[in-house]
C-alpha cells in the first residue's frame, strides 16, 4: 500500500551515531520500505523558549541531506507524481525557523524546506498560538503566508490559535493543511479542529492529517479511538480532506495498537472491516494530500 505521512519528529531525535535505517524510533526508512511507497514529512522543530531557532534549522538541514542521500527528497509536484518507494519531504515545525525574514525564507526554500507549520507553541513573529490561546496573524505574518503560497511552500495551521486558522483561512488563495491535527468534537482538546475549522477547511480544498498524540485522541486510545476521529470528519463531507499526520517521535507514547509506521496499515485494515471502500481508504493513506500538495507545491 501506499502511505502520505504528513508530521514525524524523527530528525530531531538523532542522536550522532544514529543514522535513519536503524535508528530505534518510531518512523526510520527501514520501517518505511515495508509498504510499495512511503512518503514522509520529515519536521524540524523549533522551540523559540528553547532553541536559537537560526543555528538549529540549519544544522538539522544539514542533517537531513546527510540522511536521506539513498532515498527520494521531493521538491516538487513532479517529484511527487513520480514518488516510489521511502520518499521524504522537509518541513519546519515552528515559524521562528524563518527568523521573521523573507529573504530567509526564500533560503529555506532554496534548501527544500516545503513545508511550514506557522508556530508551534508559543507565540512568534508570526502568530499566537493554540497552546497560548493567542491572537492571529501578525504583519509579518501575512507577509509570510503570502510569499509561502508565491513561492510553493505549503502553509500549515497545526498549532496555529483559532484567531490564526480563520486569518489564514481569509487571506490564502491556495488550499493549506493542518498537518497533524484531529476532531475537537470527539476530543476536546485546543490542538484539535472545531466542527466550522474543519468545514472551513474543506471549502478550501485542504486537508488535516490525523494525529496519533494520545492526548489527541481520547481516553484509553486504541486504533478504533483513531477510527472515531476519521469517522466524525467523513460525517461532516470530509472524504477528499482527511489523511494521516501521525506525529511519529514527537509523542510520548502510541495509542494501542500502533508501535510506529510499521503499523499504520492496521487503521485502514479497520476501515475496510467497517466498509470503508478501497477507494476512500486510498484517499486517506495518501491520495488527499497528494492532490493537496500538487496543488501547493512548485511544478518542477
Amino acid at each position: 500500500m501506499i502511505i502520505f505521512d504528513t508530521h514525524c519528529d524523527t530528525l530531531d531525535l538523532l542522536k550522532d551515531t544514529d543514522n535513519m535505517y536503524t535508528c530505534d524510533t518510531h518512523y526510520n526508512f527501514s520501517k518505511a520500505a515495508n509498504y510499495d511507497t512511503h512518503i514522509q514529512i520529515t519536521d524540524i522543530w523549533v522551540d523559540n523558549a528553547e532553541h536559537k531557532p537560526i543555528s538549529r534549522v540549519d544544522g538539522l538541514i544539514d542533517r537531513f541531506y546527510e540522511e536521506t542521500k539513498n532515498v527520494s527528497v521531493i521538491k516538487t509536484a513532479a517529484d511527487l507524481e513520480k514518488a516510489k518507494g521511502v520518499c521524504v519531504m522537509l518541513g519546519i515545525e515552528g515559524g521562528e525557523g524563518i527568523g521573521g525574514s523573507i529573504k530567509r525564507l526564500y533560503d529555506l526554500f532554496s534548501r527544500g524546506v516545503r513545508l511550514v507549520t506557522l508556530t508551534w507553541n508559543h507565540e512568534n513573529e508570526i502568530s499566537g498560538t493554540a497552546f497560548e490561546n493567542g491572537g492571529g496573524l501578525k504583519p509579518f505574518g501575512r507577509e509570510a503566508v503570502r510569499e509561502m503560497e508565491n513561492l510553493g511552500i505549503m502553509v500549515d495551521v497545526s498549532h496555529l490559535s483559532d484567531k490564526g486558522f480563520y486569518d489564514v483561512l481569509e487571506m490564502t488563495k491556495k488550499p493549506f493543511i493542518a498537518s497533524h491535527s484531529n476532531s475537537r468534537k470527539v476530543c476536546d482538546i485546543f490542538r484539535n479542529l472545531t466542527d466550522d475549522m474543519f468545514l472551513s477547511l474543506i471549502k478550501k480544498g485542504g486537508v488535516t492529517g490525523i494525529n496519533l498524540c494520545p492526548d489527541f485522541l481520547g481516553e484509553n486510545p486504541d486504533i478504533d479511538t483513531i477510527v472515531k476521529h476519521i469517522e466524525h470528519f467523513m460525517s461532516l463531507g470530509g472524504e477528499d480532506n482527511v489523511g494521516i499526520g501521525a506525529d511519529f517521535d514527537g509523542v510520548p507514547a502510541l495509542p494501542d495498537g500502533i508501535r510506529g509506521t510499521e503499523d499504520l496499515y492496521k487503521i485502514f485494515d479497520r476501515l475496510s472491516s467497517l466498509n470503508y471502500s478501497q477507494e476512500l481508504c486510498e484517499k486517506i493513506a495518501y491520495k488527499n494530500m497528494m492532490r493537496v500538495f500538487s496543488e501547493v507545491l512548485p511544478e518542477k
